[in-house]
């Protein structure tokens, strides 16, 4: 087959310098004649019958083509000029001759941006990543107008929703618990401290009888001293309601008095595994609590677990430091570990069986 310069490069004879003056002139002439119709022209069978200042003359339409859809405010016109145009910028680049070339590709990418605007991706030609960025941006600044609400991602949306709920949620259970008994308060952010408790407070759902034949005599015995009957709940994790239960410390009974403090409230070593006299001596020495503590049960449940010097001590120390009285929350982090988990724990099961 016999191959002409032109069909060689015919793009490239663009760029002779003895074809300049005649592009330039083409040029002119091509500026001051009305614009032609913006459907595209059929791209010819072989690119090679196709001359140099052919080529100009349909680079040169196409621009018009891309800079009218560009301007035109009515969005069902530049709808209609922006489809047409896309289309004849890609019947230029799809030419043998211009394929790869530079300003071509620019002119393709415009008309797609205007295109994208008002018909969505398309994927006309395979792009760069920087070229992707750049159309994109153009495809969609109309869709994002300064009146409207910026677009966001879903999964931000859906994330943040759920967290108001939750804090919602956890606000309401908050003044729910405060205008219960001050004792079963706890606050938001103890709300993991309580929940791990629950699984422990379950064990005990199955003392149901062991409760049906205590519990009276103990509230009896709580009574008659004014505390809250929910004290009986102190007997529940302290031996699970056997009086004859011994820890490795040495407390012993349904209320664990260590030899100290039963032989001071009366308890030898028979009476202290009697239910009726350990009630009674409980009841005593819970009382004494309540009064040493000005009435804070929570602390007073700290000192019935682990002392009440230590307990009396971060209390006397917030009060240097801060001039306040502390809660139980307020010296949570300073206590032993078991105390840390002893009141939560009465909570939760105050919360399980008491319900």
């Amino acid at each position: 087959m016999t191959t002409t310069t032109a069909g060689r490069a015919p793009y490239a004879a663009l760029r002779s310098p003895r074809l300049r003056p005649t592009l330039a002139l083409a040029a002119l002439l091509l500026a001051a004649a009305p614009p032609a119709a913006a459907a595209p022209p059929a791209t010819p069978a072989d690119s090679s019958e196709v001359s140099p200042l052919d080529w100009a003359r349909r680079v040169v339409e196409a621009r018009r083509a891309v800079g009218a859809a560009e301007s035109e405010a009515d969005p069902e016109r530049q709808a209609a000029l922006g489809e047409a145009a896309f289309r004849q910028a890609r019947a230029l680049a799809d030419a043998p001759a211009l394929r790869g070339d530079g300003p071509v590709r620019d002119l393709v990418l415009r008309a797609q941006a205007v295109y994208e605007a008002h018909h969505g991706a398309s994927h006309a030609l395979p792009l760069a990543p920087d070229e992707l960025a750049a159309l994109r941006g153009r495809s969609f600044a109309a869709l994002l107008s300064d009146e409207g609400p910026p677009l966001r991602d879903p999964a931000v949306v859906a994330a943040e929703t759920a967290a108001a709920a939750e804090a919602a949620r956890r606000e309401a259970a908050e003044a729910e618990r405060a205008a219960g008994p001050a004792y079963l308060f706890y606050p938001a952010e103890a709300d993991q401290l309580v929940a791990d408790q629950r699984a422990v407070a379950r064990r005990f759902a199955g003392l149901r009888r062991q409760m049906r034949r205590l519990f009276p005599s103990v509230e009896r015995a709580l009574r008659r001293r004014d505390l809250p009957t929910d004290l009986k709940f102190v007997a529940v994790i302290e031996s699970g309601l056997n009086p004859q239960a011994e820890s490795w410390a040495g407390a012993r009974g349904l209320w664990q008095f260590m030899p100290e403090t039963a032989a001071e409230y009366g308890l030898d070593s028979l009476s202290v595994a009697d239910p009726a006299a350990s009630t009674a001596a409980a009841a005593r020495y819970l009382q004494w609590l309540g009064r040493r503590f000005d009435g804070d049960w929570q602390l007073a449940l700290a000192a019935y677990n682990c002392g009440v010097g230590r307990v009396e001590r971060l209390v006397d120390e917030h009060r240097e430091e801060t001039g306040d009285d502390p809660t139980f929350w307020d010296l949570h982090a300073a206590l032993p570990a078991e105390t840390q988990a002893y009141v939560p724990r009465f909570i939760a099961v105050a919360e399980l069986l008491g319900g």
